[in-house]
């Protein structure tokens, strides 16, 4: 299409598609479906090939209401309804994907005249949008997969940003049309959000904190940039005694639980770099800040050390093999620090209530950690250990792979101490961060 082509006039069909576009970028789903099909019903004198579009586009609306609120999660493909609650939502996009193509013909063979230019950018858009519906499912089946990880004890974040990375590279710049704005601008933000959030689960786990800090910023700005779009909506509902009233917009599951993921990771984050985010603050507003996260790991373990009596909790992480690694926080690149040794190789990440590693209980803690290692490693197991010289208990678990939480009490527990096991169990469970997982479903609790 030539530049002299672009710049022709084609105002009402053009206005409608810009208008449908924009509402679909808004989550304004409902509202952008009614829309075209009203224009469909008062366009019956129209040509063939816009009525097919207009027609195409009221599914693609539909489709995208199911894919924002993973309504399709879960479900198994089958019944006879286009849009039947049990219809995959690869089916679903599939049968979109036939109709455009059918309109992409359509303006292929269509006969030379006045209307060849708006029958030319209909092929054009359809064409688009075709690539648009394969990029959709691809990353359905993404969802589909992390969904599938809720119940994992651990999860490979970096081969999920890798297939990430190759949806994005595939289908880059395929629906750029300035007509299709919205949802490439849609597209990207979803993508380039999920994977910063995925790329911080695995950072944290590194215990990296600036590469952390930074993806947890990053999927925050642009987390808030995407909901102000319909944070700025009005819904209007009109009463059945007379009246209205408005109300805003409800964000789709979708984007609600993306909100929730990045707190939990943010409670995660605000927990393994206490000591690094301490150093920044009072340790009065410290404890206000952690305590608006969800989870607040810190209140938690306070008021289970104050509640048991516990001599201590700490986090710890084995550096061993991490060259890279050089002590709490952030170090510049270049910085030159000698690789740690000995009990320097297991630093408290945090160590509860003094800020303090237990010194005397360090070398018992490594020792167990190394002779423990295939039962701590099931990341499930609770392991249990009285030392009859410094009269004191232990217990140990492992959330993840490079990190251990230790409970400490003076004199004598009990294996079997439920109370100890659970709040252990729930606290490993937790910072695993793979509950998130299971909640892409609407309705599932995490």
């Amino acid at each position: 299409m030539t530049e002299a082509e672009q710049l022709r006039p084609v105002p009402r069909e053009r206005a409608i598609m810009e208008s449908f576009f924009t509402q679909l970028g808004m989550f304004s789903f409902d509202r952008a479906k009614d829309y075209v099909e009203k224009e469909k019903d008062n366009s019956k004198s129209a040509g063939a090939i816009w009525a097919a579009l207009l027609a195409a586009l009221a599914h693609l609306a539909a489709a995208e209401k199911a894919y924002h609120n993973m309504t399709f999660l879960g479900q198994k493909l089958g019944g006879q309804s286009f849009f039947s609650r049990k219809d995959s939502i690869r089916t679903i996009y599939t049968s979109l994907y036939n109709e455009l193509r059918k309109v992409v013909t359509m303006g292929r063979h269509a006969q030379p005249g006045s209307a060849s230019y708006l029958e030319d950018l209909l092929s054009h858009l359809s064409e688009q949008l075709c690539h648009f519906t394969q990029a959709r499912m691809e990353m359905a089946d993404l969802y589909e997969k992390m969904h599938s990880l809720g119940t994992q004890k651990s999860i490979n974040s970096d081969e999920l940003v890798t297939i990430l990375e190759a949806v994005l590279q595939k289908y880059s710049s395929r629906f750029h049309h300035p007509i299709l704005g919205r949802v490439e601008e849609g597209f990207q933000t979803e993508v380039d959000v999920v994977t910063q959030l995925l790329h911080c689960q695995a950072q944290v786990s590194e215990w990296h904190f600036l590469p952390a800090l930074l993806s947890l910023h990053g999927a925050n700005s642009k987390l808030t940039a995407w909901g102000q779009l319909f944070q700025r909506q009005k819904e209007t509902r009109k009463h059945l005694f007379g009246g209205q009233s408005q109300k805003a917009v409800q964000p789709p599951h979708l984007y609600v639980w993306l909100q929730r993921f990045q707190a939990a990771l943010l409670a995660k984050f605000s927990f393994y770099f206490h000591e690094a985010l301490n150093r920044q603050t009072t340790p009065t507003e410290m404890r206000a800040l952690t305590a608006r996260t969800t989870p607040d790991y810190h209140g938690k373990i306070c008021s289970f050390i104050r509640k048991h009596d516990a001599n201590s909790v700490s986090l710890v992480f084995d550096n061993r093999g991490s060259e890279s690694f050089k002590g709490h926080g952030y170090h510049h690149p270049h910085s030159y620090r000698e690789a740690p040794k000995g009990v320097e190789q297991f630093p408290a990440v945090v160590s509860l209530p003094s800020g303090e590693r237990p010194h005397t209980h360090w070398p018992n803690v490594i020792m167990m950690m190394g002779d423990r290692a295939a039962e701590l490693n099931t990341l499930d197991k609770v392991v249990h250990f009285y030392d009859d010289k410094v009269q004191s208990t232990y217990y140990l678990t492992r959330p993840e792979p490079h990190f251990t939480l230790v409970v400490i009490f003076d004199g004598r527990k009990s294996e079997k101490d439920s109370h100890i096991t659970a709040f252990l169990q729930e606290i490993s469970g937790s910072l695993r961060n793979s509950k998130p997982f299971s909640t892409l479903k609407p309705g599932s609790k995490g």
